[in-house]
């Protein structure tokens, strides 16, 4: 039996021969649902096979009967995107996915997607400090950098980690005497 996909914002009219799902284990772990049509089988989570049998049961699709699933990308305010399932019957004006208030499902759908993206969204700002260290250790960095290829210089009479060592010796000592203008007799 081939397998339906949906494209996103591309209805698909099936015929199914169930309007209610049959939980199946999924691949990738867990459940999900599968619905049987004539023209083949498609797979959805639990919580979009929830989703689209509730709108079977409120339009009053029957076993048979033509109707259009389309996967539709919806404007969830503040340049966020959603999915929202629509559900259509064949030969009726197709709904605009805000003719309908959203169910309690899609609602609680809606929210999780929201949590999911937000987790997804660049990190918070660092805090002062984190910045800072940051940048000094970065600095550090490019100073060890040159300080290894400068001891590259030697062949191999000086050894890098010979080259940490005084490399460390002399910040610490730096940073220990910083308040009499960073110098010391060491």
């Amino acid at each position: 039996m081939p397998t339906i996909k949906f494209a996103t914002n591309v209805p698909v009219e099936v015929r199914l021969r169930s309007i209610e799902g049959r939980p199946v284990e999924s691949q990738f772990g867990g459940v999900q649902h599968q619905f049987s049509c004539e023209e083949g089988a498609f797979y959805v989570s639990e919580t979009v096979g929830a989703i689209l049998t509730e709108q079977f049961r409120r339009l009053r699709v029957q076993a048979g009967e033509p109707v259009e699933i389309c996967k539709g990308e919806v404007n969830r305010g503040n340049g966020r995107k959603g999915i929202q399932w629509i559900v259509t019957q064949v030969g009726e004006p197709p709904q605009e996915p805000k003719a309908t208030a959203p169910s309690e499902l899609e609602l609680q759908l809606a929210a999780s997607l929201a949590q999911v993206e937000a987790r997804k969204q660049a990190p918070a700002a660092q805090p002062a400090w984190a910045e800072t260290l940051t940048a000094q250790t970065c600095v550090l960095v490019d100073a060890f950098a040159s300080v290894v290829k400068h001891s590259a210089r030697y062949e191999g009479l000086v050894k890098v980690d010979d080259a940490r060592a005084i490399f460390l010796s002399a910040f610490i000592n730096m940073t220990k005497n910083s308040g009499n203008g960073g110098r010391n007799a060491a």
